[in-house]
């Protein structure tokens, strides 16, 4: 059975360059760069196509031919005039999506790329606004695909938010919520909405009522626009909000031990990661660059199944008067190839962490024979990713000691459906490795650089790094409310596969992280290892050194569990009275079941309790 948007597995290597040139040719490029106007590409402006900048017309419609017309002609740019565009879903595409760690759907899609070969869209430092339920940019099956100066925000934002005037009852809390997040009480439920007309008549699942479920609260610092100190997420998926209006803006919420700070910003999470604004799979040489994030119903960028993806000189920041920008992860990267790199970018105020890369556990759920078994993908939000091709090496990995006892190669995959497949091995499965132990994909790990990027004021981490490639982070701010970095792993509830095995984190500085609850350490090397601790050693290899960490209080700057290899050598420590002082370690290092550690001596102290 097939995936009903797309399978989502690399399918070939696409080979060439941005352009050919033959020897024939040289006069003529040479001249044409002494005239200062070379230009090999198959140029398409949006003009042409009735896109004018500020205008409020539904520029959809041009979109859809635009790309048409590039599709199937290699090295196109399509080219926007600088100014405000606007995207409506009356007229869009529609595909159903499986996207890895969000959630699955039929999509409305305004910029849908599909096989597409050197394709550049510049929006020459315009504006784009996305109204309603839609998905921005899908790019799938195509290679050298470039975005570039433009900026993304939503007419209505997927969370919405409100002013804490008073808490000062337990249970009650009273909120302003500016005109921006419309929104009503029905049956003493509190209701967000958008009171905007759609711009087609036609009543669709789109076009009708719409309404902005919530699924958590949080408390953020208006002054400092990050989320408030040690605050902690409400979570109320499956309870409705009781409420009471005080008056046309003004609201009385009512729920078991919600405190908060007057004045603060009171967050309602959005309830789906639906509306990711750049989704790219199954693709080759992506490249996202001078683009601005301001929101996002889900991630900012996310990228499955690709080789090279790169994310430079952006920016994921909220707008002003907002202190959320993506409602999930800013970025996010899953069984990807070749080379990750972010870079002179920044990452402000998403309401997950920063980065995440890693690749994709399926579960052994049944065994038909020593080589025959069912798997199944556990995670409803990697329901239908489908990796498991005839010929796909695999490694076999206990469930709850992440060892991996054997490798094996596909012969045979039949999938049955988003969750089950049927795979045949070309060796049977090996001692130590059966029902709830788990299978991934061995591949060309991907390497990451992330470099000369700001990374704080979210919810949550920094960045979580579980790619098996080389991974370098340097020269990076951090200031996360929970770990900075997390090296993670697990086959028992995320079923995310990682284990770094080269790692170097250099010329960082950490700015006061751990101001939350999102973590116990400031680099946090754990695992989802829950039986065989002595001798499991998941992550490997992880290099700290010539940091600087700014702290408040004596809180862990290293966490490692089921480590091997761990150096630790030439970080500053500095002493800051930022935030109020809370945890009293007598060491700022904490190692269990770790082998090969090297902490330099005499930084084991650095000052702490002093």
């Amino acid at each position: 059975m097939k995936n009903m948007f797309f399978p989502l597995s690399v399918h070939g290597v696409f080979h060439g360059s941005f352009l050919r040139f033959s020897s024939r040719c040289l006069l003529g490029i040479c001249m044409l760069f002494c005239a200062g106007i070379i230009n090999a590409s198959h140029v398409v402006y949006m003009k042409d196509y009735g896109v004018l900048p500020s205008t409020t017309i539904d520029a959809t419609p041009g979109v859809s031919r635009a790309l048409a017309e590039c599709i199937g002609k290699p090295n196109s740019v399509l080219v926007f005039e600088k100014g405000e565009y606007h995207f409506w879903g009356d007229k869009a595409c529609e595909k159903y999506c499986f996207t890895s760690n969000n959630d699955e759907g039929l999509k409305r899609i305004i910029f849908s790329i599909e096989n597409a070969e050197g394709l550049t869209i510049d929006g020459n430092g315009s504006s784009f606004v996305f109204h309603g339920f839609v998905n921005p940019f899908v790019i799938y099956s195509s290679t050298d695909v470039t975005l570039k100066n433009f900026s993304v925000d939503f007419s209505r934002t997927f969370h919405s938010e409100g002013i804490i005037l008073a808490s000062d009852k337990e249970g009650e809390m009273d909120l302003e919520i500016p005109s921006q997040f419309p929104f009503e009480i029905r049956n003493n439920i509190l209701v967000f909405t958008d009171k905007e007309e759609p711009q087609s008549s036609v009543m669709t699942t789109v076009s009708k009522d719409r309404l902005y479920s919530y699924g958590s609260l949080l408390e953020f610092d208006t002054h400092k626009r990050e989320t408030a100190f040690m605050a902690r997420d409400y979570y109320i998926n499956s309870i409705p909000l009781v409420a009471k209006r005080l008056s046309d803006n003004k609201v009385r919420i009512y729920l078991d031990g919600i405190k908060g700070t007057v004045g603060n910003t009171l967050v309602f999470g959005a309830g789906h990661r639906n509306y990711s604004d750049i989704i790219v799979s199954d693709s080759r040489d992506i490249e996202v660059n001078h683009v601005t994030i301001h929101h996002a119903g889900g991630m900012g960028v996310v990228a499955q199944s690709t080789h090279n993806v790169s994310v430079l000189n952006c920016k994921f920041v909220p707008s002003p008067g907002r202190v959320v920008s993506c409602t999930a992860d800013a970025t996010h990267f899953v069984n990807c190839t070749g080379k990750v790199e972010l870079g002179n970018s920044t990452f402000m105020n998403q309401m997950d962490d920063a980065t995440n890369i890693h690749g994709i556990y399926v579960q052994i759920v049944e065994q038909l024979s020593p080589t025959e078994v069912y798997v199944r993908l556990k995670h409803p939000q990697q329901f239908g990713f489908d990796f498991l091709k005839k010929g796909t090496r695999v490694e076999l990995v206990q469930g709850k000691s992440l060892i991996t006892k054997g490798e094996a190669v596909v012969l045979e995959a039949e999938r049955l459906n988003k969750e089950m497949t049927r795979v045949k091995l070309d060796t049977p499965l090996p001692a130590g490795i059966g029902v709830g132990d788990a299978m991934g994909d061995v591949r060309q790990l991907s390497e990451v650089h992330i470099h000369h990027n700001y990374i704080g004021k979210n919810r949550a981490r920094g960045m979580l790094l579980n790619s098996r490639g080389k991974t370098v982070v340097e020269h990076n701010t951090f200031h996360s409310p929970g770990a900075a970095i997390l090296f993670e792993g697990d086959a028992q509830y995320w079923f995310e596969q990682g284990g770094v095995r080269e790692c170097i984190v250099r010329n960082n500085l950490f700015d006061n992280c751990l101001y939350g609850v999102w973590g116990k350490a400031v680099i946090d090397v754990g695992a989802g290892i829950t039986d065989n601790k002595e001798e499991s050693r998941y992550n490997r290899n992880v290099q700290v050194y010539d940091n600087t960490f700014r702290v408040f209080d004596d809180a862990l700057l290293l966490q490692a569990y089921c480590v091997d290899g761990i150096y630790w050598k030439n970080n500053k420590l500095e002493r800051t009275a930022d935030y109020p002082a809370l945890r009293t370690n007598l060491s700022p290092f904490k190692v269990e079941y770790c082998d090969d550690v090297r902490i330099d001596h005499e930084e084991t102290q650095m000052g702490f309790n002093k």
